[in-house]
């Protein structure tokens, strides 16, 4: 192989396809990435087996070939070169690198040796990247990172009357968002036949990521599919191509833990509710993470307490129907939740103290969060 290209197209796709390597890969040929001349543009490509990325950058291609090399030392120096035409050589799997003053070989793994990828053969759904990764930013935090139950960590989407339903729970929590899919088809969601997936977080992560990297430079939309076994997803940039297996089992119903009814419902202020979980968070560090939240005429008062380090009270207007009343949580939910949200101002139900919290919007009623609360000895 002998190719010409510029180093920011090279790092460009080296950054992307780093990010699946494992620093504790099973095998040598998995700390690689795979360079291959394809169709005259340059692929690179990682996988960790689990999930798997090609991104196309382009190339001068003098003689066709493959090589896998080292992804951290040789993206950690390809980093460093400056912003140059790069004259890059394979012979006997060595490769060797050119730019101005610099040259540099490395030592390679046959490309022969590398495993795969998997072929989008069914096209399910066509979203537009602020849709889809929206819809990740709402959700996916709520997944389980703890792998003791696999299915937590994913995140379930299936069809439903019209509407693309994408859920994630960790036991703890549940956010739920709900795509209309003939109001989304004026925005660029295509809808198609999808049977009941449940895709990997970090693999949805991934794919914002890289919608974040594309910017406004790539607005094409995002196609998704299966592989022909119909174990694996797919999902399709311009010149990126993302693949992960799904996870197997059965997703929790969660439509059985959304409560159907609540004695009080609260209209908070974001900005206000947030800065006073924060500052209770200071306290409630030392005590299992848990601030309580007491709603009573007008106004909540937030507090946090702590034997080693003391405690604290917040007060904040909010809007209260119902009887209101105490209940506590977790901060750290409250706090993911939150930053997944923009709207000004956020919607709480409950139905006493010991059952789910439900968060909702006002203006986007496709979208909730339910938290089961933490238990408290109450005093007196």
């Amino acid at each position: 192989m002998k190719v010409q290209i510029l180093q920011e197209n090279l790092i460009k796709g080296l950054n992307i396809a780093s990010r699946l390597i494992s620093s504790k890969a099973q095998l040598p040929i998995l700390s690689n990435v795979l360079l291959a001349t394809e169709e005259n543009r340059l692929k690179i490509a990682s996988t960790n087996l689990e999930m798997g990325v090609n991104v196309w950058v382009g190339v001068k291609i003098e003689k066709e070939g493959a090589i896998t090399l080292p992804s951290r030392i040789f993206q950690e120096y390809i980093a460093f070169l400056p912003a140059e035409k790069i004259e890059l050589e394979v012979k006997e799997n060595i490769a060797s690198l050119e730019s101005g003053a610099f040259k540099a070989s490395f030592n390679g793994i046959a490309a022969s040796e590398f495993p795969t990828f998997p072929k989008k053969e069914a096209d399910i759904f066509t979203f537009s990247p602020e849709i889809l990764s929206g819809v990740v930013s709402q959700v996916a935090f709520a997944s389980a990172s703890d792998e003791g139950r696999p299915i937590l960590t994913g995140v379930s989407v299936k069809k439903i009357d019209g509407q693309l339903v994408f859920a994630a729970t960790d036991g703890y929590r549940l956010s739920v968002k709900k795509i209309d899919l003939e109001k989304a088809a004026a925005k660029g969601v295509k809808k198609g036949e999808i049977k009941d997936l449940v895709i990997p977080a970090k693999t949805l992560n991934e794919i914002t990521k890289i919608v974040i990297e594309q910017g406004k430079q790539e607005q094409t939309l995002i196609e998704m599919g299966l592989t022909k076994d119909g174990n694996q997803v797919v999902f399709v940039f311009p010149d990126i191509e993302l693949s992960s297996r799904l996870l197997e089992g059965e997703f929790p119903d969660y439509e059985k833990i959304i409560p159907s009814e609540a004695t009080s419902k609260i209209v908070l202020d974001k900005e206000g509710f947030e800065k006073a979980i924060k500052i209770a968070s200071i306290f409630a560090r030392d005590s299992a993470n848990i601030v309580k939240l007491n709603f009573k005429d007008g106004k909540v008062v937030i507090s946090a307490n702590s034997p080693q380090v003391g405690e604290n009270t917040s007060e904040i207007e909010a809007k209260i129907e119902g009887e209101g009343g105490e209940i506590a949580f977790n901060y750290r939910f409250l706090m993911d939740y939150l930053g997944a949200v923009s709207s000004p101002e956020i919607n709480f139900e409950m139905n006493g103290p010991l059952n789910p919290g439900v968060f909702k919007i006002e203006k986007d009623p496709t979208f909730l969060h339910v938290v089961m609360p933490v238990r408290i000895q109450q005093e007196g």
